[in-house]
Formats: structure tokens, C-alpha cells, sequence
């Protein structure tokens, strides 16, 4: 048998609340994202672990990337005896502004494993070039 403690629930909120706000504010954002900047393109990679492609909505307006959709829950079997239940079912937006144009008919997008990539290839105004000086 598996036996959870658990602290009391006003306490772990203000411990919560002290600890993940004031040192780790991102820990609570979900999906988890990491953004690289390349010479020609900017990468997107995403955790959605349990999340199907179709629960997931990309949209790219005004310079800004915005990722939305929904964590759905598993179906847990009638007969089973639920020892602890973690997994959370939820909604999810985060958003992306970008400083540099963008071409946005290229951007494109690939789930796998749980993991989203997302390639936002930059506008030729937005790539470095060199200026001859004459």
C-alpha cells in the first residue's frame, strides 16, 4: 500500500507560495519552454508530455507566437483503487513576442514524444548581413 503524506493544505500553499514565487518563478508555467536563436530561424521546443497534436492550437498574430490547448485526462478503469492521483488535467496558453520580423507563412510545427518543435523562420529584413564600406 502506498501512504502519502501530505502537509497540511494552507501551510503547503504559503510554503509554495514563498519558495516557487520568489525563487523559481517559471516553475509553475506550463508547458516548460526553452526558445534558441539562430543566424536564419528561432526554435520553440515544448514539454507536452500526454498531450495529442490535435489538443494543441499554434497562432501567430502581430508578431506574437501564442501555444494553447488542453491536458486531458486519462481514463482510469472502474474497478481500480486510485493510491495517488497527480496528474492534472488542464488548460494551457503561453505566448511568444518576437523583436525581429518574421516569416510567418514558413512557421511550422512537429509533436513527437511529447516534445513540440516549433521553427519560426526569420524575415530576410531580420537577417544579419554585411555592408560593404566603400
Amino acid at each position: 500500500m502506498v501512504v502519502r503524506f501530505d502537509v497540511s493544505r494552507p501551510l503547503d500553499t504559503l510554503l509554495k507560495d514563498l519558495v516557487v514565487n520568489d525563487f523559481a518563478p517559471s516553475a509553475r508555467l506550463f508547458p516548460a519552454i526553452d526558445i534558441a536563436e539562430y543566424e536564419n530561424e528561432t526554435v520553440l521546443i515544448a514539454e507536452l508530455p500526454g498531450v495529442k497534436k490535435e489538443d494543441v492550437k499554434i497562432t501567430f498574430e502581430k508578431n506574437v507566437l501564442t501555444l494553447s490547448g488542453e491536458r486531458k485526462a486519462y481514463e482510469i478503469p472502474q474497478d481500480a483503487r486510485v493510491l495517488i492521483n497527480e496528474n492534472r488535467v488542464s488548460s494551457f496558453n503561453r505566448s511568444v513576442r518576437f523583436s525581429h520580423d518574421v516569416d510567418a507563412n514558413r512557421i511550422s510545427a512537429d509533436l513527437q514524444n511529447g516534445m513540440l518543435k516549433i521553427v519560426v523562420p526569420k524575415a530576410e529584413s531580420a537577417k544579419p548581413r554585411t555592408i560593404e564600406v566603400k
